[in-house]
């Protein structure tokens, strides 16, 4: 079976899976608000693909070579699927990276109001020392 540009489950399966891709990229290199868009926007397109009824052919297009059984599979679930997948961790992702900077908020607060770079580095005494090396400002 072939993608069908005009079948909107395949089309929204492709968005999903196109748009989670990109949400996980986005969140990775620190845009959470875009990354949030297209993991929602994922989620959306992919339940919605996933709970469309098959298409059925037009009784005017020539018939498939297999003949009806080759109409019924369902070509969308894999990219329907993966799009859930990749919108879910990049969900999580942005999730992780609100709730650290909500947790940290004096951290963040300090880091930003500092005027020095050895103010900066009077910041990580607010951080957990096993944070320091991971979101601290200094070289250690």
């Amino acid at each position: 079976m072939r993608w069908d540009p005009t079948d909107p489950a395949q089309r929204r399966a492709r968005y999903a899976l196109l748009s989670g891709m990109w949400a996980v990229f986005f969140a990775l290199f620190s845009w959470p608000y875009v990354a949030l868009l297209l993991g929602a926007l994922a989620l959306y397109w992919g339940i919605s693909a996933l709970r469309a009824k098959p298409r059925r052919p037009s009784p005017d297009a020539p018939a498939a070579p297999g003949g009806p059984v080759a109409e019924a599979g369902r070509p969308q679930t894999t990219a329907a699927v993966s799009g859930l997948v990749t919108a879910g961790l990049a969900l999580v992702l942005v999730a992780s990276t609100f709730t650290v900077q909500l947790v940290y908020r004096d951290y963040y607060t300090c880091v930003n109001d500092a005027l020095t770079h050895e103010a900066k580095q009077s910041c990580d005494t607010l951080l957990p020392r096993e944070l320091r090396g991971v979101l601290g400002t200094e070289n250690s």
